[in-house]
């Protein structure tokens, strides 16, 4: 138990967060976009900080769950539990299929695939009415109910988005100690050494992109839950750019870096919007990125890292100083 202790306190404050602050409408929406971003870059972060392969087209895979879910829930009524699935058997499918580039692209190569990718769905959730809406989108879908009860307020679509951020984290930390996670990691470092070892590269880097959009399409589904409507231009090359800046931000090859980028780009501008500067969390944003890439590489968790590395450093030198 005191391994999880750690864990078990930070899961406990953010379960008591919005009971003790109480917290209007307006922040807990921004906190449950927070929460989704969240699962987002840790699917992402599998990719490019474990796996080493870059997406520049990621807001297509959560559209892709977001409508799935919207035309479930509207058109056959269908209950979250058989919708969840469904989407992440979907998005398996298209992150499988855009992995298929990768076994042949590399770097910027396969950035403007990617990015090709998103910018065709994009087009494709606009221009397919019949199915998405076009640009009116999907309205009124169901909220989730589990035996009964439905998640409705923004209270409860906090605690049923936790849940997912939660089976998210366990499900990543549990996969980078696998030898799939060790595979990854592998091939990220250098793809020749891994085929040398053995490692079948292909079955590995389209693996990475099928998790990955996996994770993506339960986001875009728990999206589409707490508004209860989607349109397409939400899911835009934006999106995916700021997926990339949580990464960097937070920490590559890191749960946590991805965690601390997802909540801290979201939030930011709540904390900036009295700012008269326009587009100031723009600029911080965009300052923070230069300045992760020139001295914090592995992002804003490596501050931690080094603090702690300070403390155990300073207190082995006052141990030693004590003993003499």
């Amino acid at each position: 138990m005191k391994k999880y202790m750690k864990q078990v306190i930070i899961l406990a404050i953010f379960i008591l967060l919005p009971l003790v602050f109480n917290f209007n409408r307006s922040f807990m929406t921004l906190l449950n976009m927070a929460g989704i971003y969240v699962v987002i870059a840790i699917g992402f972060n599998i990719l490019l900080g474990y796996a080493g392969q870059i997406s520049l087209g990621h807001a297509a895979f959560v559209g892709i769950g977001a409508y799935t879910t919207a035309i479930l829930s509207t058109k056959c009524n269908l209950s979250f539990i058989l919708i969840i699935p469904i989407v992440i058997l979907i998005s398996g499918i298209l992150g499988f299929i855009l992995g298929l580039p990768a076994l042949r692209l590399q770097g910027n190569y396969l950035a403007i695939a990617t990015l090709g990718f998103g910018v065709a769905f994009s087009h494709i959730f606009m221009e397919w009415e019949s199915v998405t809406g076009g640009f009116s989108g999907i309205k009124g879908i169901n909220p989730p109910n589990l035996f009964g009860y439905q998640f409705k307020t923004r209270l409860s679509m906090y605690y049923f988005i936790l849940f997912f951020i939660v089976v998210s984290i366990i499900f990543a930390k549990n996969l980078i100690k696998t030898k799939t996670g060790r595979a990854l990691m592998a091939i990220r470092d250098s793809e020749y050494a891994a085929m040398s070892l053995g490692i079948d590269v292909a079955k590995y880097k389209t693996i990475a992109f099928l998790i990955s959009a996996i994770y993506a399409g339960v986001a875009g589904s728990l999206y589409a839950f707490l508004f209860r409507q989607v349109y397409p231009n939400t899911f835009d090359v934006g999106m995916s750019l700021n997926i990339l800046a949580m990464i960097v931000i937070g920490g590559i090859a890191s749960i946590e870096g991805s965690v601390v980028g997802a909540l801290f780009i979201t939030l930011i501008p709540e904390f900036l919007k009295n700012i008269k500067v326009q587009n100031a969390s723009f600029i911080l944003t965009g300052l923070l990125l230069i300045l992760c890439v020139m001295y914090f590489p592995y992002g804003l968790v490596d501050i931690y890292r080094r603090f702690k590395v300070w403390l155990k450093k300073k207190a082995a030198v006052k141990d030693e100083g004590v003993k003499v």
